[in-house]
C-alpha cells in the first residue's frame, strides 16, 4: 500500500515537473521572439539613423548651399552679414521665472557688470 501511494506522488511530481518545463520552454520561446523582433526594429533603426546623417551632410553641404543661396537669392533677399547684427550678453532679454501658480513672473535682474 505505501509503495502505491508513494508512486502515486512521485507520478503526479512528474506530471508537474514536465507542465512546469512546458510552461518555462513556452516563456523563453515567446521571449527569444520577442528579443529578435527587438533586435530587427533596432537594427532598422540604426539603418534609418546613418541614412539621415548621410542625407543631412549631403543637404548641409557649403557648396550645395551656397547654390541654393545664388538661385534663390531674389526670394531670400538675403544681405551681407554686418558685425553690428552681433548683440551683447546684455541685450539678450532673460526669460521670466514662472510663479508658483505656473503664471509668468517679473524676469530676474541681471548681475552688475563685471
Amino acid at each position: 500500500m505505501l509503495r502505491r501511494i508513494l508512486n502515486f506522488v512521485l507520478l503526479t511530481a512528474m506530471i508537474i515537473g514536465v507542465a512546469v518545463t512546458y510552461d518555462m520552454k513556452h516563456k523563453a520561446e515567446l521571449a527569444a521572439d520577442r528579443n529578435a523582433r527587438l533586435e530587427a526594429d533596432i537594427a532598422k533603426d540604426k539603418d534609418a539613423s546613418a541614412l539621415l546623417r548621410a542625407e543631412w551632410s549631403l543637404l548641409t553641404q557649403p557648396s550645395r548651399l551656397q547654390a541654393v543661396v545664388q538661385k534663390y537669392a531674389d526670394h531670400f533677399q538675403l544681405q551681407p552679414f554686418s558685425p553690428t547684427q552681433i548683440a551683447t550678453i546684455d541685450q539678450i532679454p532673460l526669460r521670466p521665472v514662472p510663479d508658483a501658480l505656473g503664471g509668468a513672473a517679473k524676469a530676474p535682474e541681471r548681475a552688475a557688470a563685471r
